[in-house]
């Protein structure tokens, strides 16, 4: 038995969204690398990043699966009880699209530009309206980004909504939206169901943009700084396995247990291995998803400052005294990413 096994007793609540990135999550629990840095870990299934958010900010979970503003915002109170809280690893790269309704595509949108023509021509009967899940997430950035070229500007041209992942590709295909932002396997859902078409991914838009980030809360690090360094070590060995042909494989067929994405596991496998000529898929870039890289998992200032400058487009800070805060190098703990991979490494070696 491994020195570690059993060493905490009380349960680690880790939440998440069931999303293709929160592979490295669900792989480190079923293959017991949890168990082996000595964690009891209880996964908690949430429906969307609201519910995530509240979770931490009233203390119901230790740890979260995160899109990387998020901490930014409950660390500032936005939209949100403040509850000080630190990333010290990034989860992954990428992993996101923008889809549009076949209907949309069919009437000439193919990428912003077409999109332009289509909103100033003034031939519809009511406003364009995109979904994204969080106003704090890179899939909200990223689509300001893809808009911005094309002279579109949200809330003048075009509507932007916050809808749980789970919802974007229904309410397509109702209707209800016009095209979305999301990470996977959401964005397959719509292409498979012939229902929505993909027009950029987020490898092409920002590539290697920093997408989920690992949240603790601060007393958690504070109180409980082995169990902390344990679950990153945990995660980043399921991530590095992530990374192989053999890891993609596994992460399919466990994400597409009920108790995580509880899909086919070919529609899963279509974004994990995009680059295999033998398998229908719905993206076509190879680095569509990076889970484990050193430029994708080092939570540093130079991310940090990136997507403060995205929440600032956003127009997110309007108003906000970011210095009532931690400083950036509190919320990216880029020396607890330094403790827990630099021993990994030694320890490998």
């Amino acid at each position: 038995m491994n020195q570690n096994s059993n060493r905490f007793e009380q349960p680690l609540r880790l939440g998440f969204v069931p999303l293709v990135d929160c592979a490295p999550i669900a792989i480190a629990q079923e293959t017991k690398l949890f168990e082996k840095h000595g964690l009891n870990v209880e996964l908690m299934r949430e429906p969307g990043w609201a519910t995530i958010r509240d979770k931490m900010a009233y203390g119901q979970l230790e740890a979260a699966h995160a899109p990387v503003g998020l901490s930014f915002a409950l660390n500032w109170g936005l939209g949100v009880l403040r509850h000080p809280c630190l990333t010290g690893y990034l989860l992954n790269s990428n992993g996101d699209a923008i889809t549009i309704s076949t209907q949309l595509h069919e009437a000439g949108v193919t990428d912003s530009k077409s999109l332009a023509i289509a909103i100033r021509s003034g031939a519809r009967g009511r406003p364009f309206t995109f979904g994204v899940p969080h106003l704090f997430s890179t899939h909200h950035f990223l689509l300001l980004q893809w808009l911005r070229p094309a002279g579109i500007i949200a809330g003048r041209d075009v509507q932007i909504i916050i809808l749980p992942p789970s919802l974007m590709s229904a309410c397509l295909a109702s209707g209800d939206i016009d095209g979305y932002c999301v990470g996977e396997p959401y964005n397959s859902i719509a292409v498979s169901e012939e229902t929505g078409v993909i027009l950029a991914e987020s490898a092409n838009i920002s590539p290697m943009h920093p997408e989920k980030a690992l949240i603790v809360s601060q007393s958690f690090e504070d109180h409980e700084h082995s169990r902390h360094i344990a679950m990153v070590r945990a995660i980043a060995e399921a991530a590095q396995l992530c990374e192989t042909p053999e890891g993609r494989e596994l992460a399919a067929r466990v994400l597409s247990l009920p108790k995580y994405l509880g899909m086919n596991s070919t529609l899963i496998r279509s974004s994990l291995i995009a680059d295999d000529p033998n398998t229908d898929t719905n993206v076509s870039s190879k680095s569509f998803h990076v889970f484990s890289h050193p430029e994708a998992n080092r939570p540093s200032t130079d991310k940090a400052n990136w997507i403060l400058t995205q929440m600032r487009n956003a127009n997110l800070l309007d108003g906000v005294d970011t210095k009532s805060g931690p400083p950036l190098k509190h919320i990216f703990r880029e020396d607890l990413f330094e403790e827990a991979i630099g021993t990994c490494s030694e320890t490998a070696a």
